[in-house]
């Protein structure tokens, strides 16, 4: 068995009583380029992205590795996704199962069941999370191909093709047509600067602040779809800060 886990936090903390290798998605597919012709050019485009913030980032020995594990992995195992219903989360999840499009094995989705996006896998202790693991939903081959395009959509910026493919399957996959939306709603357009900076806006007029942890918790419960952390909103408010000041 290889699980799947959406960044360090679960996998610090995943029980130990869940048999398995394990694969971390170290990446934020959503903040930033991802045009690419090959795996390879994307390593070195999202390297190059990330690592003028983050000199301490090691891409290609911290995040490629993880992603080589998925790739490499024997056609004989259980793969087991564990990704939220946000559209940080779900970015990634489209990617890994791009990565897995010719994988023989069966591969598995655990999701968070809860209602509220702001109650991921960290509000879940040991026996919560292996009850999740237990009911975890099997992928049938045509799921598999609809989430591994909607990278591919999402690469080439086609956002009206994968806006219709989340609606053809809202039944069977009913997260996914949430986070497209929500992915549609943060382009820009004419004067509006796209959801996530208009709620930045719009929070720091209602709240008649521009405290940076204030407005980021604010954030966090008005659209908890993005799934947006610190770092994606700073950049957000950083822009918005400088356009007022100029």
């Amino acid at each position: 068995m290889l699980h799947i886990l959406n960044g360090d936090a679960l996998a610090s903390r995943f029980p130990s009583d869940i048999h398995g290798e394990i694969a971390i998605a170290r990446e934020c597919l959503i903040d930033g380029p991802v045009e690419a012709h090959s795996l390879e050019e994307l390593w070195v485009v999202r390297d190059q992205f990330l690592t003028p913030n983050h000199p301490d980032h090691k891409y290609f020995d911290k995040v490629v590795p993880e992603f080589e594990k998925i790739l490499t992995v024997a056609s004989n195992t259980k793969v087991y996704c564990w990704f939220e219903q946000d559209l940080f989360c779900q970015v990634n999840f489209w990617f890994v199962m791009h990565l897995l499009e010719k994988h023989k094995g069966e591969v598995y989705l655990v999701l968070p069941d809860k209602a509220d996006l702001r109650l991921g896998f960290a509000e879940l202790n040991d026996r919560h999370l292996e009850e999740h693991y237990r009911d975890a939903k099997l992928l049938t081959k045509n799921q598999r191909e609809v989430i591994a395009n909607l990278w591919k959509m999402y690469q080439a910026h086609h956002i009206d093709e994968a806006m219709t493919l989340s609606k053809q399957v809202s039944i069977e996959l009913p997260f996914l047509l949430p986070a497209v939306q929500a992915w549609k709603d943060s382009i820009p357009h004419g004067e509006y600067p796209g959801k996530p900076k208009a709620t930045i806006i719009q929070i720091m007029a209602d709240l008649g602040t521009d405290d940076f942890a204030k407005v980021f918790r604010e954030f966090r419960n008005r659209v908890p779809i993005y799934g947006f952390g610190d770092e994606q909103v700073k950049k957000l408010y950083d822009q918005i800060k400088t356009q007022h000041t100029h």
